[in-house]
């Protein structure tokens, strides 16, 4: 693993700093202004999971075209673009001043944080890498586990003692002074190394799907939805994590604890499941990776503790990790890796659809019902029978 990591080291770095860059559009990061954003343009929890949803939707649909473009345009000028697309978007958000605006604040931070930017680390380790393809996948990881790890104690503390607009800038500065020259530096001879045997494997892989044909594909169908349900259900819960908490009685510096436990057992999953699709395939591992989630879960119809917080959020992280290699190995193992950026554009697409539609759905319930008990069901429910159409996938040649 040592030697590994030394011998590309560079390509690794890239794939963890741009990962870790992501969570400036991650739900995690955006939700800890959920308060502050509602209470400045007197927005309800149904009002703004709607106005996310749709802004997230609409940044899935352009992830479509400007995904794809990783297979045309250079690393180099793709990476650079979604940094200061990123770095601008969170200016904007330090000076919102309407809900017009905020809604572009939050389709722009979808688009070029959680989605070009995850979708940028997952597509280069999946492509650049075969025999240690899961190994990659689990070290660039790496990135999305210490963001959530760090920047909830950062935000925590900067909007407390400076404010929300404060936090944005900061946000902004930091994203074009730190990523911009690091990325910059690892990119500047734009010349990473496919790992030893990727040629070989272009060249059996006369099966390199075409995007359109994938669509076409039966099996594509029955993993789909398990690929899928950690983007609903995390985006969710994490998105109204502070009146979740409220209702819980859980403080805001509760929770930002928690993102420790969550980052670290996202650490735990990504490097366990790293080490189980290099041995057996993603394919084959991927039905079983949200059991600690489903458990936690349960646990969580029972009791309210602080301590179940901890436990709540770090089977998030667990599953979360596990689900992150397996689903992008999954792929690069069914449909190869020549048009991977089209197909992981499609992905990603996909994801942010799913992750679009929970946070209305789950402000919605919680304004009802002012309890999380009908989302654990629902989510234990679709765990249950995606889980099963995934078995299913492992049967069909």
């Amino acid at each position: 693993m040592i030697n590994f990591v030394y011998k590309n080291s560079n390509l690794l770095i890239f794939g963890f700093l741009i990962a870790f860059a992501s969570g400036f559009g991650q739900t995690f990061f955006i939700s800890l202004f959920s308060e502050d954003f509602r209470e400045t343009f007197n927005l309800t929890n149904t009002q703004f999971g709607s106005l996310y949803s749709i802004a997230t939707i609409l940044s899935a649909i352009t992830i479509i075209w400007a995904g794809k473009l990783i297979d045309t345009i250079s690393l180099k000028k793709y990476t650079l673009a979604i940094v200061i697309g990123l770095s601008i978007t969170c200016f904007f958000a330090s000076i919102v001043f309407n809900v017009i605006l905020l809604f572009f604040v939050i389709y722009f931070l979808r688009l070029f944080g959680q989605g070009l930017m995850g979708h940028t680390s997952r597509t280069t380790m999946a492509r650049y890498f075969k025999a240690n393809r899961g190994k990659a996948l689990a070290i660039s990881g790496f990135g999305f586990s210490f963001g959530e790890m760090i920047y909830p104690f950062v935000v925590v503390i900067l909007i407390l003692s400076f404010g929300w607009r404060i936090t944005w800038f900061s946000s902004s500065i930091f994203i074009i002074l730190f990523f911009g020259i690091f990325l910059l530096c690892l990119l500047r001879k734009d010349n990473f190394q496919s790992e030893t045997g990727f040629e070989n494997e272009q060249n059996q892989n006369s099966f390199s799907w075409r995007r359109r044909d994938v669509l076409k594909d039966f099996k594509f169908y029955l993993y789909l939805p398990l690929t899928l349900i950690m983007s609903f259900t995390v985006t969710g819960f994490l998105f109204h994590q502070v009146f979740i908490g409220q209702l819980n009685n859980w403080s805001m510096i509760d929770i930002a604890k928690s993102f420790i436990f969550y980052a670290i057992c996202g650490i735990g999953g990504s490097i366990v499941s790293g080490l189980l699709v290099d041995k057996f395939s993603g394919r084959k591992v991927i039905t079983f990776h949200l059991i600690p989630m489903a458990s936690i879960f349960i646990v969580m119809l029972f009791s309210n503790h602080v301590y179940v917080l901890y436990l709540y959020m770090a089977g998030l992280g667990l599953s979360n990790g596990l689900t992150e290699n397996m689903s992008n190995s999954l792929w690069a193992e069914m449909y190869g890796v020549k048009n991977l950026g089209a197909i992981r554009a499609l992905l990603t697409f996909f994801g942010v659809l799913a992750s679009a539609s929970s946070p209305f759905l789950f402000g919605l319930i919680l304004d009802e019902t002012k309890s999380i008990n009908i989302i654990i069901y629902m989510s234990l429910s679709l765990i249950l029978i995606f889980s099963t159409m995934s078995f299913i996938g492992n049967k069909v040649k």
